[in-house]
């Protein structure tokens, strides 16, 4: 069996930021905004503090009293975004005697993969395979946008409306503005907001973290769906990293997951 990530759907970007030292920030330019754009800003950013979150925000947390199926698929691609190894399960949640049982029900892999330094945060086998919840990567609790003192170093903008399975979905998307953001982590957020509820139901977010050593370029993107069994879960979840260091090659990984198939647990 291929090596496989530790926790898959985080994989080693969260691990190496205990070693990550965040450069200085240069000094920003002052920024004046028309009186138009003060208006349209802080309309997006109305509509985004008035989204309901959180049902978007435990919807990992149901998943504790469910069985469900999970594929999980992860990948790594060289510097010029070769494939180079995947690793891809089906696998099976389920509560049984009370006891969280996995059971792997399909997988299948190619290619070896290449970690370098990162080698200590890989497991040696498949076991952990526990869903992560990306929720806090994607809305955390400090998003740096919002604050007074970074908004204008941002741009807010009400996007096409689209269908979030077979609801219409309102699409915000806050972006860097160029040369005016520099050391700000976040680069890019879509916020999707049901328009019948006005419940979050998707968040894709990029960010950049620049360290002594390090360039991490990262996006993340979760999708939430209405259950059967009341509130949201988890749908879709799709996670990427790459890694520049001096001296040595990119690293990329990629992992993806989708949840199915949820039913009440029987055995707990």
């Amino acid at each position: 069996m291929i090596r496989t990530l530790m926790r898959p759907s985080v994989t080693l970007a969260f691990l190496v930021v205990g070693v990550l030292s965040v450069m200085g920030c240069r000094s920003r330019p002052d920024i004046v905004l028309r009186a138009d754009e003060i208006v349209y800003r802080d309309s997006v950013l109305s509509v985004l503090a008035g989204a309901h979150q959180t049902a978007f925000r435990e919807a990992f947390g149901k998943l504790a009293d469910l069985d469900f199926t999970r594929y999980i698929r992860t990948e790594q691609y060289d510097g010029e975004d070769f494939l180079i190894a995947f690793n891809e399960h089906v696998v099976r949640i389920s509560t049984e005697g009370g006891i969280r049982i996995t059971r792997v029900e399909q997988s299948d892999s190619a290619g070896a993969f290449e970690f370098g330094f990162f080698k200590r945060f890989v497991s040696e086998n498949v076991d952990d395979l526990d869903p992560v919840d990306l929720v806090p990567f994607v809305i955390p609790e400090d998003v740096g946008y919002d604050k007074s003192r970074n908004r204008d170093r941002y741009s807010f903008h009400f996007l096409s409306d689209t269908l979030m399975w077979d609801r219409q979905a309102q699409v915000i998307e806050v972006r860097a503005r160029p040369d005016l953001a520099d050391g700000l982590n976040v680069r890019r957020v879509r916020h999707y907001i049901d328009r019948a509820t006005n419940q979050l139901v998707a968040v894709y977010l990029e960010r950049i973290d620049l360290a002594l050593w390090f360039r991490e370029e990262s996006e993340f993107y979760v999708d939430v769906r209405p259950s059967q069994f009341g509130g949201l879960l988890p749908y879709n979840t799709r996670f990427q990293t790459k890694i520049m260091t001096p001296y040595r090659d990119t690293y990329k990984f990629r992992t993806v997951s989708t949840f199915t198939d949820f039913t009440r647990s029987s055995g707990s």
